[in-house]
């Protein structure tokens, strides 16, 4: 038995106890506030620990409502933050046995990371997206045909394809039981069922390409410990971009398997305890294909790649290729199919403004833009805003009333 603890009578010296203890109350909100910027102060920076840009500084206008930005714009930029989130994993492997749990940022409830069988990992985001979507599927569809037209009737080429969630394209080893399992199967199905039914135009489809050689090879076409597709994917989506591009456009070219290597992947960062796999590399050749040019002035936002080569063709128009992190993991099995082309983060309308995405835009003359599924079936993208649409759409007729008459873009 416990025995009961019996608080003794106040007295006059505990009544004066509180102004005893304001000397350390001072010192530990000095030590909370100091703190960082002494870290900051000593060269330590908060660093994005997930596959997402830091938030911003959020508008203090908006009165009581922006205490709860305030605080997960304090958490996110805190300074030793990925240290502290080291220490609670490390904490809560050695008592619980187990790693921590992390609510997606803005939509308690629901698991950051989704802990799988045989080691497996799952973004969260898939799920928070599904279940707390922007819009509808339908003004989704909507928007990106709009977002085509624009490009489109400014006589430029576009072409846009969908990466698939891992939990779309390997779902084998999700947990029979999740947070908001309902809500992302239904509107999975309903996103993929659209999307097909909207015939769009320029859709390059690469759910069907993954799943048949997921079936073909017998092996996954993600990694294990990270939300993207492994390597040899990658290659297969540099393949079916110019399949759609220029017939002929993959001749000359071969995916060479390059031996295999240790990798940390994404997701086990997010739970805090870096996981390593085994994986196979991929090598793409393209007999002929060498880079003579790339400019490096605008990274990490964008940059430019010209080749060149005397055997395997090349894609010739000037080429925009605006993608996520799927687009910019996969570069080296894409980039070598063209003679000119610039790369262009698909956030950029947030991160460097409208303005910049539609002058890059204007100076091209195809268009391809990739979106992974979660943002598309939750209406998370940038891309597809309306400041997006109305600063595109007035560019490029500008850029086409001064263009001269029979020139080319």
């Amino acid at each position: 038995m416990t025995a009961e603890r019996t608080e003794p009578a106040p007295s006059p010296a505990r009544g004066r106890r509180p102004s005893a203890r304001r000397p350390m109350t001072l010192l530990a909100a000095a030590l909370f506030f100091a703190g960082p910027a002494l870290a900051f102060a000593a060269g330590d920076r908060a660093v994005e620990l997930e596959n997402r840009r830091l938030p911003e500084f959020p508008a203090l206008s908006r009165g009581w409502e922006v205490i709860p930005d305030m605080e997960a714009w304090a958490t996110a930029h805190l300074p030793l933050r990925r240290h502290a989130v080291r220490g609670n994993a490390a904490l809560s492997e050695f008592l619980f046995k187990e790693a921590p749990s992390y609510g997606t940022a803005g939509a308690p409830g629901y698991p950051r990371v989704i802990e799988g069988r045989d080691g497996w990992l799952y973004f969260g985001d898939d799920v928070t997206e599904a279940c707390r979507p922007r819009w509808s599927i339908a003004e989704t569809l909507k928007r990106l045909r709009r977002l085509a037209e624009i490009v489109r009737r400014s006589g430029r080429r576009f072409l846009f394809t969908v990466a698939p969630d891992k939990t779309t394209i390997y779902p084998d080893r999700l947990p029979e039981r999740f947070p908001g399992q309902a809500c992302l199967g239904k509107r999975k199905q309903e996103f993929w069922a659209a999307l097909r039914a909207a015939h769009l135009p320029g859709h390059i489809d690469l759910r069907d390409p993954l799943e048949r050689a997921q079936r073909e090879s017998g092996t996954p076409a993600y990694w294990r410990t990270d939300s993207h597709w492994n390597e040899r994917s990658a290659g297969l989506y540099g393949r079916e971009l110019a399949r759609a591009l220029q017939p002929g456009l993959s001749r000359e070219t071969r995916l060479v398997k390059a031996g295999q290597a240790s990798r940390s992947g994404d997701l086990g960062g997010l739970l805090g305890i870096p996981l390593e796999e085994t994986i196979d590399r991929w090598r793409l050749v393209r007999d002929g294909v060498r880079r003579f040019r790339q400019d490096d002035r605008e990274l990490p936002v964008s940059f430019s790649t010209a080749n060149a080569s005397d055997r395997a063709p090349l894609y010739q128009p000037r080429t925009l290729l605006i993608g996520d992190s799927f687009t910019r993991n996969s570069l080296p099995w894409v980039l070598p199919y063209f003679a000119d082309v610039t790369y262009l983060r698909s956030d950029a309308p947030a991160k460097a403004g409208p303005d910049y995405l539609a002058e890059k835009v204007a100076r091209s003359e195809t268009v391809v833009l990739e979106i992974v599924e979660r943002h598309l079936v939750g209406g998370h993208a940038e891309m597809l805003d309306d400041a997006t649409f109305a600063v595109l759409d007035r560019t490029l007729r500008r850029a086409s009333a001064t263009a001269p008459a029979g020139g080319s873009r």
